[in-house]
C-alpha cells in the first residue's frame, strides 16, 4: 500500500471516531443566535480565519503533501502570504540537483539547503511532517529501498504524551497539529541509507535565551528522531557565511547539465585543462579550457560553474571568487571536512 493511502486510511479512522463522538450541531437559527451573542461586529473580521478540518487534512494528504522522494517530494508546508514573517525572508527557489522547487521559511534555511546539496546528499526534504500518528518509515517508497524491512514509526502524539509535553492542535480546532522538521536529509553510501533530521534555528550563542515552547518543540523533534533511529542535529540558521551561500547559489544553477549534453561531454577535458594552469587567473584559465574544448566563452563559464559545484575543479567556494586572480584550490578538502563534521556519527 502506498504511503499516502496508508496515512489517509489511518487519518480516516480518526475522523470517523471524531464524528461519531461529536454532538449534534445547532440548527441554523440557534447557530445565528449563538454567533450574535458571542461576537461583536468589530471582532468578526479578526476572528475570520481558515480553520483546519478533518476533510481538509485528508485532502492535503490525498494531494501528496509531505510525501514523495527526490523530484516527487511535496513539502507539507509551502509559502503563503499568511505565513510571512517579520523576522526572516522566505525563499522559494528551484533546487536544480533535485529537479524541483524548494520552499524555505528563512534565508538561513535556504543557505543551509545549498550547503547540504553541495555536500552531495542523496535527498533533501524540507518542511517534512512528523505525523501525529504511527506511520510508515520516511524511507518507505524511496528508490533502492525495495526489500528493506522499514516498518512503522511512532507518532509524535504518543511521544509527546510520554514526555509530558503538550502536542498541540491546529488553531481553532481539536485536530492534532502536524508538526514539521526543517530538513530530513537522506545519505546513501556503500553501507546503505541513513537519515538525518535537521532543525535550523536563529541561535548564535549556546547561552542565548530560547523560548520555553521552542525548547519543548526541539525536545519533541529529538525524541521523535531517537525513537525512529534518525540522527538529529540543531544548526544555527547563520551557519553558512553569506559569501559562500551566494557563490553556491551561483554555481547550483548549473549543478546538472542535462539540458546541454554537449557541454556535459566536455567536463572532464575542461577540468583537466583548467587544473593544468594553476597560476593563471580564473578568467584566463576558463578561456584556455574553453578553447581546448572548442567552446564559446559563454559555454566555458557554464561548464566552469558546473565543475565548481561538483568539484571537478578543486576550488574553495568559501572564499571570494575573484576572477582576476588564480583559484584557491582547497574546496575538496573543505567539502570532505564538512561531510565528516555533519554526517559522521550516524544512527546506524
Amino acid at each position: 500500500m502506498e504511503l499516502a493511502e496508508q496515512v489517509e486510511w489511518d487519518i480516516s479512522k480518526l475522523v470517523d471516531k471524531h464524528r461519531s463522538a461529536a454532538p449534534q450541531s445547532l440548527s441554523d437559527k440557534e447557530g445565528l443566535q449563538h454567533w450574535l451573542s458571542t461576537d461583536s461586529p468589530s471582532s468578526t473580521l479578526k476572528k475570520r480565519r481558515c480553520v483546519m478540518t478533518w476533510d481538509k487534512l485528508i485532502k492535503r494528504i490525498q494531494h501528496g503533501y509531505g510525501m514523495g522522494h527526490g523530484a516527487d517530494y511535496q513539502p507539507w508546508l509551502t509559502l503563503r502570504r499568511k505565513n510571512s514573517s517579520r523576522e526572516s525572508n522566505q525563499v522559494a527557489a528551484h533546487l536544480h540537483p533535485l529537479h524541483r522547487p524548494g520552499y524555505f521559511f528563512s534565508r538561513g534555511e535556504y543557505q543551509i539547503a545549498l550547503l547540504l546539496l553541495w555536500l552531495g546528499i542523496h535527498d533533501l526534504r524540507e518542511q517534512y511532517p512528523l505525523w501525529p500518528i504511527a506511520h510508515p518509515h520516511p524511507l518507505y517508497g524511496a528508490p533502492g529501498t525495495e526489500g528493506l524491512q522499514l516498518g512503522y514509526c511512532s507518532g509524535l502524539l504518543d511521544i509527546a504524551t510520554e514526555a509530558g509535553i503538550e502536542h498541540g492542535h491546529f488553531p481553532g480546532s481539536d485536530i492534532p497539529y502536524v508538526a514539521t522538521i526543517d530538513f530530513l536529509v537522506t545519505i546513501r553510501d556503500n553501507s546503505g541509507f541513513d537519515l538525518i533530521a535537521i532543525s535550523c534555528k536563529p541561535i548564535e550563542d549556546p547561552n542565548q535565551a530560547v523560548k520555553w515552547r521552542t525548547l519543548e518543540r526541539l525536545e519533541l523533534e529529538r525524541r521523535y528522531a531517537e525513537r525512529n533511529g534518525i540522527r538529529y542535529l540543531i544548526i544555527s540558521s547563520r551557519f553558512v557565511p553569506i559569501l559562500m551561500a551566494g557563490q553556491l547559489e551561483w554555481c547550483m544553477e548549473r549543478a546538472t547539465l542535462t539540458d546541454a549534453p554537449h557541454l556535459a561531454a566536455c567536463v572532464h577535458g575542461f577540468s583537466r585543462e583548467f587544473a593544468s594552469a594553476p597560476n593563471l587567473s580564473v578568467s584566463d584559465a576558463v578561456a584556455l579550457a574553453s578553447e581546448s574544448q572548442q567552446l564559446s566563452l559563454e559555454e566555458g563559464w557554464t561548464v566552469f560553474r558546473h565543475c565548481a559545484w561538483t568539484q571537478a575543479i578543486d576550488i574553495d567556494l568559501s572564499t571570494p571568487l575573484l576572477t582576476s586572480y588564480p583559484a584557491r584550490r582547497s574546496g575538496r578538502t573543505l567539502r570532505e571536512h564538512l561531510r565528516r563534521s555533519l554526517f559522521e556519527g550516524s544512527s546506524k
